[in-house]
């Protein structure tokens, strides 16, 4: 395991050394970015777009037939949502910060929901543990983000504040998705590339995050190192 993190610190200090990058390499790599990590984070969530279709949304705007508006405003709002999380870098994470990256993720698909907590209780499909019954949720969040800003972030810290959000799962929708935001907005602080979960690792992404329910965090240590040194490696390739 921490064979992975000497490997990260190894791969950052590469990418650090090769900084800063020319424009032309960021403009290439930012665009790739936008379309795999939306094409995938939505898949994750049964958006059926492929990844050509989500990039022809992304570039021109033209709608796909015989697909619905959601669908197309999951695209729409997930590139969007990247773009801001872009400008939060010098920003401490709060539950503002929070709830504007949800409200960005449900915008025009349900109003009444975006940027709010939800009042009902629900269940994570396919997890073994109930999540936090909704009167509970502005205490856990509070105390969630109390503990997450109480000490210096590190990847760890991360990836254990995803899998804490995603088990108070504070939202009716789009849970998932300002997660995985959430994670790449702090890694972005630390200096590091944003990560891309592919939709085709859903399985052993969800079984990570199941896992840490229960206090043990291995897999999703382990499940997050892959993703971010698969990152470094992509970045590094545009610059070589």
């Amino acid at each position: 395991m921490n064979n992975k993190l000497e490997k990260i610190y190894a791969l950052k200090s590469e990418l650090d050394h090769r900084r800063p990058l020319n424009q032309g390499e960021i403009k290439r790599i930012k665009e790739n970015y936008i379309i795999k990590n939306t094409y995938n984070s939505n898949a994750i969530e049964g958006n059926t777009l492929t990844e050509m279709e989500t990039r022809v949304i992304i570039e021109t705007g033209i709608t796909v037939a015989k697909k619905t508006l959601r669908e197309h405003l999951e695209v729409k709002n997930h590139a969007e949502a990247l773009f801001f999380i872009e400008d939060l870098k010098k920003a401490t994470l709060s539950e503002y910060v929070i709830k504007s990256i949800h409200a960005i993720i449900l915008d025009g698909i349900d109003r009444a929901n975006a940027g709010k907590y939800r009042s009902v209780d629900v269940r994570i499909g396919g997890a073994t543990h109930d999540v936090t019954n909704f009167h509970l949720i502005p205490q856990e969040m509070n105390d969630l983000l109390a503990w997450y800003t109480s000490e210096p972030i590190t990847i760890n810290r991360i990836i254990e504040f995803t899998c804490k959000f995603i088990n108070i799962h504070p939202f009716i929708d789009g849970n998932g998705r300002t997660s995985r935001l959430l994670t790449n907005l702090e890694l972005l602080k630390l200096g590091y590339p944003p990560i891309t979960i592919l939709a085709t690792d859903r399985l052993e992404y969800y079984q990570a995050l199941d896992k840490s329910y229960y206090g043990d965090y291995e897999e999703a240590y382990d499940f997050f190192y892959n993703c971010i040194i698969e990152s470094l490696n992509e970045y590094l390739s545009f610059t070589n």
